[in-house]
């Protein structure tokens, strides 16, 4: 069933909109249909999904949309008093939204990063194991935020099963690479770094 954006908090159970008619001046007036889908799709398409306003000590459900396949976030809609609905602009809002949902598409893992506490994306993430078709993605993003939380042997983990599930990105092994050498063992450091060439990497001074 067609609905205004404006509407989208009456929705209580869908996860992830398709917008179907964005020639509005308005944003509010977007006009929007609910899918089951679980996770973000691997598909051209603009959608709105459900995503969570994160801070040191609460979390506010919010909605965020998200172009794909390139997996870029413009807008935030959040529910203010009564029925008042806000459209924020995303990479000016003042705090961090990240999506409620795991990804099926590849982009920048910062956007399930938040860093007021990183464990409600990597929550987000593990989660997303369950449901997402293309679990290489998700364990990408998953290796990316473990690293920067000092995680190591768990990134190293995340990163291995992202290529066991077919990923063909070659930073997974330079990553692996980079996450040896913090642990001190220069093998494996060497030896991931031979495969991150092997698989196509431009040669770097790791030394």
């Amino acid at each position: 069933m067609k609905i205004k954006l404006r509407d989208i908090y009456q929705d209580k159970l869908t996860k992830i909109f398709r917008v179907i008619n964005q020639d509005f001046d308005n944003e509010l007036d977007f006009e929007i249909i609910p899918t089951e889908f679980e996770t973000i799709p691997d598909e051209v398409g603009y959608f709105i999904i459900r995503a969570l306003e994160v801070k040191k000590k609460k979390i506010n459900e919010c909605f965020m949309d998200i172009n794909t396949p390139e997996r870029i976030s413009d807008i935030v809609i959040k529910k203010r008093f009564l029925r008042n609905i806000k459209i924020s602009e995303y990479y000016n809002y003042e705090g961090t939204v990240i999506p409620a949902v795991a990804s099926n598409c590849f982009g920048v893992y910062d956007l399930y990063y938040s860093k007021e506490n990183p464990l409600i994306g990597i929550d987000v993430l593990i989660n997303g194991l369950e449901k997402g078709l293309n679990k290489e993605i998700v364990y990408g993003d998953l290796g990316y935020i473990l690293r920067d939380e000092n995680r190591n042997e768990e990134a190293i983990e995340a990163f291995k099963k992202s290529i066991e599930h077919g990923s063909n990105n070659p930073y997974s092994y330079l990553e692996l690479s980079h996450l040896y050498e913090r642990l001190g063992d220069t093998k494996m450091k060497e030896e991931y770094y031979n495969k991150y060439i092997e698989n196509g990497g431009k040669i770097i001074n790791i030394s």
